[in-house]
C-alpha cells in the first residue's frame, strides 16, 4: 500500500487519500499498480486461474477485451496480473 501511495492508517489529510485524476492517471501511478499486480501474481504462481476468477469477481462487468487479454496470456501469473490491472478491476 505504501508503494501505491496509500500507507495503511496514514492518509495525507483528514479527508482521506487523494482521488484526483492527476494522481491516479499519472504514468508513474500506473507503473506502480502494474508492478504491485506482477508481484501479487508471482506469489500466486499457477495456483490461480484468472480465466475462472475474472467472471466471479467482475460479474457483468468483464469486457471482451479484458477477457481476451487474460485468455491470451502466456502464463497463469501473467493472466492474473492482467486481471488485477484491468480497467474493470481498478474501478472496483
Amino acid at each position: 500500500m505504501n508503494q501505491l501511495g496509500q500507507p495503511v492508517w496514514r492518509p495525507g489529510s483528514p479527508a482521506g487519500y487523494d482521488d484526483r485524476v492527476a494522481t491516479w492517471a499519472a504514468p508513474d501511478a500506473l507503473l506502480r499498480r502494474v508492478e504491485v499486480a506482477q508481484r501479487i501474481a508471482a506469489q500466486a504462481g499457477n495456483g490461480v486461474d484468472a480465466r475462472l476468477l475474472a467472471p466471479r469477481v467482475l460479474p457483468g462487468d468483464l469486457s471482451e477485451a479484458t477477457a481476451g487479454a487474460i485468455a491470451r496470456a502466456e502464463s497463469a501469473s501473467t493472466a492474473l496480473a492482467l486481471l488485477l490491472v484491468s480497467p474493470e478491476f481498478l474501478r472496483r
